[in-house]
């Protein structure tokens, strides 16, 4: 992991001792203001999308995944005036609310990408704001405010049976014959657990195909393979790009993510109350390799 740790912004933080929140939230401050004083030097007119996600800890597999296929879809777009900005969670919802409040005062944060547990949280999505925020996949949770996005159908609680914010520890405990979220598809879940058999998947995200598997491999040395969120995490940046660059606000960011409708490697993406709009519904297994595989056509 320590070559991986290279690969992250300086801004992914070291979470500080519980407690000293009010410390913590000044500390983003002053450090976002002062890498942002710097940005406006470094580049006339550079602007900032944050991919928030973890990037240590348990599930800091979801964080660098999202990041390669983030920065593949940074290259594909040919940007220039555009960061990608990641920023580590801190692993609770308290230190995520602290994340996103800071990049709140950011005036070169114009929205920004999220994934995992504690960066979809509800009073984290609050504290994000009015920066557009975009939620790659489910997580258990439901838009918040109109500037919340889901790249996810909001119906999958209708379809899961396991507890919708449940932690990839206890998922590996439950007996078999279940339908779960994409806790599920984690790297780490098949090694915590013996038998895969009964273990079913719902999301509306597609694997990725082989096309995109050897160019998200091949846009960094330390790229590790996509999982199932890549190919979603990619057309949400690609979406955030188009939107940033048309449009100059968050208040028109947010109108412009709202309104329009883009055909990306997930097929057509619109939203409606915060949710995709007629987005698909997919189901997963696990083969004798312990691989996920579609098991059936898309369910809904």
């Amino acid at each position: 992991m320590a070559a991986n740790k290279e690969v992250l912004s300086p801004l992914t933080p070291t979470p500080l001792p519980q407690g000293a929140r009010g410390l913590k939230t000044t500390l983003w401050v002053i450090i976002l203001f002062l890498t942002s004083a710097c940005a406006v030097v470094r580049s006339e007119g550079v602007v900032r999308i944050a991919l928030v996600a973890p990037f240590e800890g348990r599930y800091r597999e979801i964080g660098y995944n999202a990041l390669y296929a983030a920065r593949l879809a940074m290259q594909d777009s040919g940007v220039t005036n555009v960061e990608l900005l990641p920023i580590d969670d801190g692993g609770t919802a308290e230190s995520a609310v602290d994340r996103a409040q800071a990049l709140a005062t950011d005036p070169l944060v114009k929205a920004a990408i999220v994934l995992g547990y504690a960066a979809t949280d509800a009073d984290t999505q609050v504290a994000f704001g009015d920066i557009p925020v975009l939620i790659v996949g489910h997580w258990g949770t439901q838009p918040q405010s109109e500037t919340i996005f889901m790249l996810s159908s909001c119906e999958l609680d209708d379809f899961i049976v396991t507890p919708p914010r449940i932690e990839v520890t206890d998922a590996a405990q439950l007996n078999s014959f279940v339908i779960g979220g994409e806790v599920f598809t984690l790297e780490q879940f098949p090694k915590l657990r013996e038998s895969l058999d009964g273990i079913t998947v719902v999301s509306s995200a597609s694997l990725p195909d082989a096309d995109f598997a050897e160019r998200y491999a091949q846009s960094d040395q330390f790229a590790p393979e996509p999982g199932l969120l890549a190919t979603l995490t990619y057309d949400a940046t690609s979406m955030a790009i188009q939107a940033v660059n048309d449009v100059k606000t968050r208040v028109d960011i947010q109108l412009s993510l709202g309104s329009a409708t883009y055909t990306g490697l997930n097929g057509s993406i619109a939203f409606e109350n915060g949710c995709w709009r007629d987005a698909p519904i997919y189901e997963y297994g696990y083969n004798a390799d312990r691989q996920l595989i579609p098991v059936n056509d898309i369910i809904k």
